[in-house]
């Protein structure tokens, strides 16, 4: 599983190339979808409360399904304030589909990275199959933690994950610019309204 930084940077690259769908201040954006983008390792959470970080990391929440029923969600609540906004404006299946793109740049990264933890892979098809899917040649290189919530975000701080970091900037940020350097050229070349 890539840090938190790829995540990031996939989800600003993603919001670059469709600024102020979800929010009108561009800041606010880019934390939406930075947030939407590192979503799935919110899995975390309920183990870091057990004292096990890793007992329920690459389980449901890290599959297209999950990013189904999110960013289906997403589309909704957005939907109805813009409704309440704009009456006219009841196109949903935008921010459907980016908010379930951004869910998936997630899944992605994570198919293409060197995984250690058991179980290896993510469940990509649940809830149709528990099976686990990995990249035979991965990308990005793992992430070492630790299984032990005391000395859990410790054990994060250390060069291996420091060159981790690295490449992620480095692979995932190079794509971020690109989408942001085609957004630029996209909106160059668009004609300027009449008035």
């Amino acid at each position: 599983m890539p840090l938190p930084v790829g995540h990031a940077l996939a989800g600003i690259g993603l919001q670059r190339a469709w600024p102020g769908l979800f929010l009108r201040k561009g800041w606010h954006d880019a934390l939406f979808c930075v947030l939407l983008a590192n979503l799935p390792d919110a899995d975390f959470l309920p183990g870091l409360l057990l004292g096990r970080p890793n007992l329920y990391h690459h389980g449901a929440f890290h599959s297209l399904g999950a990013a189904l029923a999110v960013s289906l969600l997403a589309a909704g609540t957005f939907g109805l304030a813009r409704r309440r906004a704009a009456p006219e404006r009841r196109r949903h299946w935008p921010l459907a589909a980016v908010s379930f793109l951004i869910l998936s740049s997630h899944l992605l990264l994570d198919y293409f990275t060197i995984d250690h933890v058991p179980p290896f892979g993510l469940p990509l098809l649940w809830p149709v199959s528990g099976r686990y899917f990995i990249a035979s040649r991965p990308v990005f290189l793992d992430v070492t933690r630790s299984a032990d919530a005391g000395d859990f975000f410790i054990s994060i701080l250390s060069r291996h994950n420091l060159a981790a970091a690295l490449r992620e900037a480095a692979l995932v940020g190079g794509v971020a610019l690109c989408l942001a350097l085609w957004r630029a050229w996209r909106d160059r070349r668009r004609p300027l309204p009449p008035g």
